[in-house]
């Protein structure tokens, strides 16, 4: 072990002990050894051992012009869908010698921005983004950098950018009409505030388009970031009439998590009375509602095929790819 104040081992120690040149070893750090013998790959080995020599990584990544770091950006980690989605692209990136840097803006643009001015400054070779704006300009203009972006679970108008979405309209629609002809009142709408994203005006385009005359819709919005669950509650309290026949849409698995327990134990939600569905994608709402209907993104797969995007782009930046990919949402009955 070094004592301290000792000079540290440079990648010149080590080519002197193999008996090689710095080139040499560069080209043995970064998997190159195509162009050399067995014999010299085991000396360089062998000297990094002895020496225990530690490359840099950031001379390396000067080197090949490339960090093999790519920067996840998601609205909020609190959701599981942002949760999954890191995991499929995570599970891509990796299996191709990437790092995926997880970053949360906490569903806040602010935030959101400050994020993405830091990345410019850090040496990414890639991002893959799941904005809370719904300005493709405001993303441009943070986002500077000349690298690859792949965006997530948000459908953006004027994008440079290739997309990975939901068919989040087509997804509710289909759902919608399924509950109509069962035979229903009313529609109970859950969600943070729908116009300041796409996936949330789409989704509830889709209910309202669903719906038969007579039939009544009433939404509850709330901010996101700054919200009292017993508030919203008593609004739901307030809204619901057992005495109908009521379907409860979640815009997100999150809000059925908050308010749905509550709600079944006061009887305001039953399986006589009520249709509960929403975006959801663990198994969670099962144990809490075993008769609900939801709707998976399957998150795993859009973060598996933003990567797979990304990728492509990072081999080849000029490389045409889909400019729109969706994936199909699937409507589950937790009952069967």
């Amino acid at each position: 072990m070094p004592s301290k104040g000792s000079k540290k081992t440079t990648i010149r120690d080590v080519a002197r002990l193999a008996g090689v040149s710095t080139a040499s070893v560069s080209r043995y750090l970064n998997g190159k050894k195509g162009a050399m013998t067995e014999q010299t790959a085991q000396n360089i080995q062998a000297a990094i051992q002895k020496l225990n020599y530690v490359p840099s990584f950031t001379a390396r990544a000067m080197n090949n012009n490339a960090s093999k770091m790519v920067a996840f950006v998601v609205s909020n980690i609190e959701d599981y869908f942002s949760v999954e989605i890191f995991r499929g692209a995570s599970q891509v990136l990796e299996n191709s010698g990437y790092v995926t840097v997880l970053m949360d803006t906490n569903s806040s643009l602010q935030r959101e921005q400050e994020l993405l001015e830091s990345i410019n400054q850090r040496s990414f070779d890639g991002l893959l983004l799941q904005p809370l704006t719904n300005d493709a300009q405001e993303i441009a203009k943070r986002a500077v950098r000349q690298f690859p972006i792949v965006i997530m679970d948000r459908e953006l108008e004027l994008s440079a950018w290739p997309q990975v979405v939901t068919n989040n309209y087509q997804a509710s629609y289909n759902a919608m009409r399924d509950f109509v002809a069962q035979g229903i009142d009313e529609v109970v709408v859950v969600s943070s505030q729908i116009q300041s994203a796409s996936t949330r005006r789409q989704r509830y385009q889709g209910i309202k388009d669903a719906l038969q005359s007579g039939q009544s819709l009433k939404t509850i919005e709330f901010n996101e970031s700054d919200f009292s669950v017993e508030e919203v509650l008593n609004r739901l309290r307030r809204m619901i009439d057992p005495r109908k026949k009521t379907v409860l849409f979640s815009l997100k698995e999150r809000w059925l998590l908050n308010f749905l327990p509550p709600l079944m134990r006061e009887g305001l939600i039953t399986s006589e009375n009520s249709i509960v569905t929403g975006f959801a994608d663990t198994n969670l709402i099962e144990s809490i509602c075993p008769f609900a209907r939801v709707i998976s993104q399957h998150p795993f797969t859009m973060g598996q095929r933003a990567a797979e995007t990304l990728l492509m782009k990072l081999k080849d930046n000029d490389q045409a790819v889909p400019g729109l990919q969706i994936i199909d949402a699937t409507l589950k009955d937790l009952s069967e």
